[in-house]
């Protein structure tokens, strides 16, 4: 049966949740903290937890997303004391399955703690089925493992998917892993670069032209609308697409039916459409810059990918990877990537991303290809001295230097010095990670409970 936790401060609830939940032969786990419930969540797989709001040390919901993303994905429950449209709201905007008020209803508890498990256990077996890890798509992180999941999900379908991402972030590796996988993968798969089409030529490119429809046509083109008939267009940039080829490809979209330039003849294509786009649609929509009715049609799945700086680590496989690979184009011995190197590289922010990794990796293969060994010394100047610049940040922390201090015992001066350096290092280290408690525990060292101990100590709060 299921393992459950209960989170709550009343020691009446808890006994209350323990006792119908026992009487449904489940394992109960129950702690009066959020120190004590994240231990819990820590070290034993959990199927659903139910979580208070206010707690001794803490709101529960500020430990919500890193419960959820633990390796048991446990299920969570919201314990309110709020009225419904309140809890309601706290639950929805938070993640979690459902919310629950007190006094509790047996019916209700019982009817409720059903349904989140069966629906987990069903996600699971789903998951289980989906999951899968295209080639060249490298990495293992909760982020991209997410992205991958939602990749099988729409991969079978024929729906319309948009990527969105930063540049550099494999938005064409994901679309073409899409097509792959897709029932029309023995189909043409048509990539369509808006951003490098001239704007008097978008229409004859996309929807082709009939001899002497303009002056150059000296014979007649199907486009690339026709060509993808019964495979996949890919148009990557579409926030490039100009309004006026935004409207004449909504109609192709709705209707599968157009005209080529010069011609009075409807054409047909079924295609099945993937978008890719860096820039933010609905914004863009929101001002007039792209056509709201398109975009509703462009994502029926979305599928947003993560930059680089949010799955460091990812760094380590994927430098391994490239450099592999890279070896291989250039025909060089393969190289090995030593430890202080990846170091280094993994505390880099690679604001292009995974194709900035790709290069400068090949730079740095290139730059002495008889040694066997990349030293640190064979990376960009840039990348080596933002490296130590973070490394004397963190270091150069200054300690209590006046005369009152240095005349206290050793001990308190000490502990008083190293709170100071301690909310530095945890400041620091949050902000330089978004936040993203994952990343931050990654580069720390520390496990989750150990950052929230640190942000409760010091009252560190994403502003």
């Amino acid at each position: 049966m299921a393992h459950i936790l209960v989170i709550d401060d009343e020691a009446h609830i808890r006994e209350i949740l323990t006792a119908r939940m026992e009487a449904l032969s489940h394992t109960v786990f129950t702690a009066a903290t959020l120190d004590e419930g994240l231990c819990i969540i820590d070290q034993q797989a959990l199927d659903l937890v139910f979580l208070d709001v206010n707690l001794p040390d803490g709101n529960g919901l500020d430990a919500l997303p890193a419960i959820k993303q633990n390796r048991s994905e446990p299920q969570v429950i919201i314990i309110t004391a709020m009225g419904s449209g309140q809890g309601a709201e706290i639950a929805i905007n938070n993640g979690a399955w459902d919310y629950i008020e007190k006094p509790f209803y047996k019916q209700t508890l019982i009817l409720q703690i059903n349904q989140a498990l069966e629906y987990r256990k069903a996600k699971h077996k789903k998951s289980a089925s989906l999951l899968f890890q295209p080639a060249g798509i490298i990495g293992k992180s909760y982020v991209l493992k997410k992205c991958l999941e939602q990749l099988a999900l729409c991969a079978p379908s024929h729906a319309s998917v948009l990527i969105q991402g930063e540049s550099g972030t494999g938005k064409e590796l994901f679309a073409r892993a899409i097509h792959d996988n897709s029932s029309v993968s023995d189909a043409s798969y048509v990539i369509v670069d808006c951003a490098a089409m001239p704007e008097t030529l978008i229409e004859s490119l996309l929807f082709g032209h009939q001899k002497g429809a303009f002056t150059g046509a000296d014979k007649a083109s199907d486009g690339l609308i026709k060509m993808a008939d019964r495979g996949t267009l890919f148009l990557d940039e579409i926030g490039e697409l100009p309004l006026a080829a935004q409207k004449t490809f909504l109609r192709v979209l709705q209707e599968k039916k157009f005209r080529s330039v010069g011609s009075t003849r409807e054409l047909t294509s079924d295609f099945r459409l993937i978008a890719a786009t860096n820039r933010d649609l609905e914004k863009m929509a929101a001002t007039g810059s792209f056509r709201q009715d398109l975009l509703y049609r462009i994502k029926t799945f979305v599928i947003t990918l993560p930059p680089l700086r949010d799955r460091k680590e990812d760094i380590h496989d994927l430098a391994l990877h490239f450099a592999g690979e890279l070896c291989k184009k250039h025909h060089i011995p393969r190289k090995v990537l030593l430890p202080e190197t990846l170091d280094i590289l993994e505390t880099h922010d690679w604001p292009g991303n995974v194709r900035e990794l790709i290069n400068v990796l090949e730079k740095t293969l290139l730059c002495d290809p008889e040694i066997p060994l990349v030293y640190p010394m064979h990376l960009p100047d840039k990348i080596r001295v933002s490296h130590v610049k973070k490394g004397l940040q963190q270091a150069d922390t200054p300690l209590p230097a006046d005369a009152g201090h240095l005349l206290e015992a050793f001990k308190p001066f000490k502990e008083k010095a190293l709170e100071k350096i301690e909310k530095h290092y945890f400041s620091m280290l949050l902000s330089h990670n978004n936040w993203d408690l994952d990343q931050a525990a990654a580069q720390s060292k520390l496990s989750k409970n150990r950052l929230y101990y640190f942000m409760r100590k010091y009252q560190l709060q994403k502003s």
